[in-house]
């Protein structure tokens, strides 16, 4: 049975999704669900090059703040604030963020994609050598778009 959780996002790091320019901060690590907080700064993107989660995962994906323009297999949709999406299954999806701030995203996976914890995914990370920020890096990014 999973335990109760709560968790500041400001004090998640920021762990790089691949070679592309979306990052996201882990939230709640469930039994049968995954909820992490995605950035993607102005230009970035991930594209939908038919991940092989797409046939294991549906999302549920909440915008906070920015714009996105959200791939669907062929289809294309542009996502502001207070907007939702449901992503089926079987369905690769990718991110471009063409506007001028960072994009921010609420995004959940059923089932959960066996991420055990967070101490779990550095872990992963770090024998990967993959990149991370830092919860003041990735507020930095956001504060910067907001004085612009």
């Amino acid at each position: 049975m999973s335990k109760v959780q709560v968790v500041c996002l400001d004090q998640v790091e920021g762990f790089q999704h691949g070679k592309d320019h979306y990052w996201y901060r882990p939230l709640l690590f469930g039994q049968n669900l995954f909820t992490y907080v995605a950035h993607v700064p102005p230009g970035g993107d991930m594209p939908a090059d038919g991940h092989a989660e797409k046939e294991e995962f549906e999302l549920g994906l909440f915008m906070l703040e920015g714009e996105l323009e959200i791939t669907c297999e062929s289809e294309r949709f542009n996502i502001s604030p207070e907007s939702a999406m449901l992503i089926p299954l079987g369905m690769s999806f990718g991110v471009k963020n063409h506007g001028e701030v960072t994009a921010s995203f609420v995004l959940t996976f059923y089932p959960t994609p066996g991420i055990e914890s967070l101490e779990w995914l550095r872990q992963r990370f770090a024998a990967r050598g993959a990149a991370l920020k830092s919860p003041e890096e990735l507020k930095a990014m956001r504060v910067i778009d907001n004085q612009g």
